[in-house]
């Protein structure tokens, strides 16, 4: 696929030749290339697609480009794209255009699909019964293997995936699950329940997704079955949605280390208004905490008269202080996310970052000190490296705890961000500087 060829024939409206490019492509790079294109070049080259590959190319737009063509196109070719769309690729698609789009697409569907669709809708957006589809293979396990795979073969077209087939009794109760390899290799001869593996590893329709994430990532599964609390199968969830689950997990924490909140679409397409809302309040939060670092500064006035020289090193002392808590607090969040840790490891942590922390200290406290004599003489350097030390040691430790603390309270940890850290350890770095060379100078 030649974006350059591609953009040509659109600007030279040499359709047919346009056509023949963009089916050269892979569906996400058709995908990526409408998602750039304003609303009438969008409708444009979305109808020049062949039906079979419209959905899908569909299911791989962004939200705002579903949203604009589901406006911008007639009911029947709505329908037509909702049809062929997978089941849960629809939901999240239903999940977040307006209200009112959801009611016109609801009239044209069936009264079945309709109470299905209604039904997924129902359930809370980060629970497992909000990502799962429908649309998966299920046996008996009194089936003869010759007549499950003839059953895969009339269905594979309509099914998310064939890989693992799901095993239920008359009453819809997970019983097991069985491999299509495991099928292909079997005696054809052989009951599908001889095969099956009753180990099975299954969520509610309740559970997180981010517990679920971390289900199909502990064992390497390519989906995993969704069951109602009478052990009833409703669905399963595939490994592609789960990626989707946890770039936005991603996404949301760096978010939050910088104190921005969620975000549901990119810094190119947010309207400024929408960024500055996001933006200003903790900024606004940050100035008010910052004040008690000039109350410290102006506290020590009579000190920073005497020896002028102390100003020198002041910003270099309370950057270090909330670099090294912003490294620690990084470490933490990422560990805690990804279940690396618990908060009843925080006292292992704990010691393990003094140990860490303490000999960065004295080796930057050492660094620090032949600029402080050069520039201050002997008493001004110890001083530095003194402070140096400390607020190292003491900025990586608020940087590794405050997680935790967040954690405790229940409270997300990526809140616990570089900017909120980084004007702790300000205010912190000001007061033990001033401390000491109040103490150690004498003054």
């Amino acid at each position: 696929m030649n974006l350059t060829e591609i953009q040509d024939c659109l600007h030279e409206k040499n359709f047919p030749r346009l056509k023949k490019e963009l089916l050269q492509g892979q569906i996400a790079d058709i995908a990526e290339f409408i998602d750039e294109l304003d609303d009438k070049n969008t409708l444009l080259v979305f109808r020049l697609l062949p039906k079979e590959i419209a959905a899908d190319v569909f299911s791989f737009l962004s939200l705002e480009s579903q949203t604009k063509l589901s406006s911008l196109v007639n009911e029947t070719e709505l329908h037509d794209i909702l049809n062929d769309l997978q089941f849960d690729d629809k939901i999240d698609f239903l999940e977040e255009i307006p209200a009112n789009a959801v009611k016109r697409i609801l009239q044209n569907s069936s009264e079945t699909e309709r109470a299905l669709i209604n039904q997924f809708l129902d359930y809370p957006t980060d629970s497992a019964g909000s990502l799962m589809t429908i649309e998966f293979v299920d046996l008996k396990k009194e089936m003869l293997v010759k007549d499950a795979l003839e059953k895969i073969r009339k269905i594979a077209l309509t099914r998310e995936t064939i890989y693992t087939c799901y095993v239920t009794d008359a009453r819809r109760r997970l019983e097991g699950i069985v491999s299509l390899r495991e099928l292909v290799i079997a005696s054809p001869d052989k009951q599908v329940g001889e095969i099956m593996n009753e180990k099975l590893i299954h969520v509610q329709t309740l559970d997180d997704k981010e517990y679920v994430a971390e289900l199909i990532k502990k064992h390497d599964i390519l989906a995993i079955p969704v069951t109602d609390n009478e052990q009833r199968l409703v669905g399963i969830i595939t490994v592609d949605d789960i990626v989707d689950v946890i770039e936005a997990e991603n996404t949301e924490d760096f978010y939050k280390m910088a104190t921005i909140g969620e975000m549901d679409t990119s810094p190119l397409k947010a309207d400024p208004l929408f960024l500055i809302k996001k933006r200003l309040p903790w900024l606004m939060v940050l100035i008010f905490v910052n004040v008690f670092s000039g109350a410290g500064i102006a506290f020590f006035e009579d000190t920073i008269q005497q020896v002028v020289s102390l100003v020198f090193f002041l910003p270099l002392l309370i950057d270090s202080a909330g670099n090294a808590g912003s490294q620690s607090a990084t470490l933490m969040i990422r560990a805690l996310a990804v279940g690396d840790v618990k908060i009843e490891d925080w006292f292992k942590l704990l010691k393990k970052e003094f140990a860490v922390a303490i000999p960065i200290g004295l080796v930057m406290g050492l660094g620090v000190s032949v600029v402080g004599v050069f520039r201050a003489g002997i008493d001004v350097a110890v001083v530095v490296a003194t402070v140096m030390s400390l607020v190292v040691v003491v900025g990586s430790t608020i940087g590794m705890s405050l997680p935790f603390i967040f954690s405790k309270l229940n409270l997300d940890p990526a809140t616990a961000s570089g900017p909120l850290i980084t004007s702790i350890c300000d205010i912190t770095g000001v007061l033990i500087y001033f401390s000491v060379a109040t103490w150690y100078l004498g003054i």
